[in-house]
C-alpha cells in the first residue's frame, strides 16, 4: 500500500484556491440536479478548494499538522460526513500534515464506505478508528494511546513530528496520550518564571533544568537542549516569596525510565531520607553528612570536587543561610541544628549508565520533637512524565 510520505507534497495551486466571483454579472441561480450541458455544482473542484485553502493555512502559521475531531473541520478537509449523532461523540477525526493528504479515522464500516465512495481520498488514508466517546471507553483500554502512537508515527514519518499541531477540540485523555518531548530546558525555565511571577513571588533567583546527558557531571545551569525520550530530567526552584527563599528540586523521566535510572532515583531517595530522619534540635551538621557517601563512591576525586551534591544549607531572607551541612565543611566543624532552623537537604546520584543522574531535596523545619517536611510536591518515586 502507497505510503503518504513517500508521494510528492500536496501542490497548492492558485487555481484550487481561485474562488472565481463574477462580480461583474448577477450571481446565477443554477438548478441542483446534475446536467452536462453547463457547469453547475463542481464537487471536485470544491473538494480541492477546501483542502488547497487548509493547506495555504497551514503552510503560513508554524504548525506541523492540524487534528481535527469537530465534525464541521472534518469535513471542510476530507470532505466527508456521516449520520448527524456523531456530531458531539468525538467518534471520528482527521490528520492533515503540513504538505500532505489528510488522513482520516471514522466510525467503524464508515471507514470502508469512503473507500469505496470517496475516491478523492487515498484508500489507505481511510482507517476505522475508537478513542474515547466523548468520556465512554475508559482511557485504560489502550485506544487512545494506540491512536497517539500512530499519528506520531505518521507525523514523524512526515517530517513534522517536532513542530507544535494545532487541535480544535479534544478529549483531555487524549491531548495527554498526545504530549511529547520536544521542550527545551530553557522552554521549562521560562514557563517555570512566568508561572511563579504570576502566583506572587517576588524574586526568581534562578531555576535550574537539566536534562539527559548534561545530568551527570551536573552542571547547575540550563541550556537550550531538547528534552527526549527516555531523558533523566531534573528541576531546581529557586525563588522569594514575602521575601523568604525556597529551593527544592525534583527528577523526572520522559516517557519511561531504564532499571539504571531507576535504581539511581532510589539510592537519591535513600541517601536523603537517612538524613531526614537525624533532623531534630541538638543533633550537629557532622552526624547528618556522615549518611551521606565520600565523593569517590559516587565517582568524584574528593570532597571539594563533590561540594554541593550531598548538601543541606538553610532557607530564609537568602538562599544559603546557616547551617550548611557537607562533608566539606561539617565533619571538622559541625553545627548544632536548632529548633526553629529552615534548610533543605539534597542529594544527587549518578546512574550505572554513565549520564544519567537523580537528584531530589526536601526542605524541612526543625519542630522542639524533630522536623516536618514542608516541600510538598511528590517525591517518593520516580515520576514518569507522558508515559507511553
Amino acid at each position: 500500500m502507497d505510503d503518504i510520505t513517500k508521494r510528492e507534497p500536496v501542490k497548492i495551486t492558485a487555481e484550487d484556491v481561485n474562488p472565481r466571483y463574477y462580480w461583474g454579472r448577477h450571481l446565477p441561480v443554477l438548478g441542483t440536479m446534475g446536467v452536462d450541458f453547463e457547469e453547475r455544482v463542481d464537487y471536485r473542484r470544491m473538494h480541492r478548494y477546501r483542502l488547497g485553502r487548509a493547506q495555504a493555512a497551514l503552510e503560513a502559521s508554524d504548525l506541523g499538522a492540524l487534528l481535527l475531531f469537530d465534525d464541521n473541520n472534518i469535513r471542510y478537509v476530507t470532505s466527508t460526513k456521516i449520520g448527524e449523532w456523531a456530531r458531539d461523540k468525538l467518534s471520528r477525526w482527521a490528520l492533515l500534515p503540513r504538505g500532505g493528504d489528510p488522513i482520516l479515522w471514522d466510525f467503524g464500516s464508515a471507514a470502508v464506505h469512503h473507500k469505496l465512495y470517496s475516491p478523492w481520498l487515498k484508500p489507505e488514508n481511510c482507517k476505522a478508528g475508537l478513542v474515547g466517546l466523548r468520556g465512554t471507553v475508559d482511557p485504560a483500554f489502550g485506544l487512545m494511546k494506540h491512536h497517539a502512537e500512530e499519528m506520531a508515527s505518521i507525523l514523524k514519518a512526515a517530517g513534522v513530528a517536532k513542530m507544535p499541531i494545532g487541535v480544535d477540540i479534544i478529549e483531555p485523555p487524549m491531548m495527554f496520550e498526545l504530549d511529547k518531548p520536544g521542550v527545551r530546558e530553557n522552554d521549562i525555565v521560562a514557563l517555570v518564571n512566568e508561572f511563579l511571577y504570576r502566583h506572587g513571588s517576588d524574586d526568581v533567583e534562578a531555576i535550574n533544568a537539566i536534562s539527559g546527558e548534561r545530568c551527570n557531571p551536573h552542571p547547575h545551569n540550563f541550556t537550550d537542549r531538547m528534552v527526549r525520550p527516555g531523558d533523566q530530567v531534573f528541576f531546581d526552584i529557586l525563588q522569594s516569596f514575602m521575601g523568604y527563599r525556597t529551593c527544592y528540586y525534583r527528577t523526572f523521566n520522559v516517557g519511561r525510565a531504564t532499571p539504571s535510572q531507576r535504581d539511581a532515583y532510589k539510592k537519591c531517595r535513600e541517601w536523603l531520607d537517612r538524613a531526614i530522619e537525624l533532623i531534630k534540635p541538638g543533633v550537629t551538621t557532622d552526624k547528618v553528612c556522615s549518611v551521606w557517601p565520600k565523593a569517590q563512591e559516587f565517582g568524584f576525586p574528593d570532597e571539594l570536587a563533590a561540594f554541593g551534591l550531598q548538601f543541606g544549607h538553610g532557607l530564609g531572607l537568602n538562599l544559603h543561610e546557616r547551617p550548611i551541612i557537607s562533608r566539606v565543611v561539617s565533619l571538622d566543624h559541625p553545627t548544632v541544628i536548632k529548633e526553629g532552623m529552615v534548610f533543605a537537604l539534597e542529594t544527587y546520584c549518578p546512574a550505572s549508565d554513565g549520564y544519567s543522574a537523580a537528584r531530589i531535596e526536601e526542605e524541612v523545619v526543625v519542630t522542639n520533637k524533630g522536623h516536618t517536611i514542608i516541600s510538598l510536591f511528590p517525591a517518593e518515586d520516580l515520576p514518569i512524565a507522558a508515559k507511553y
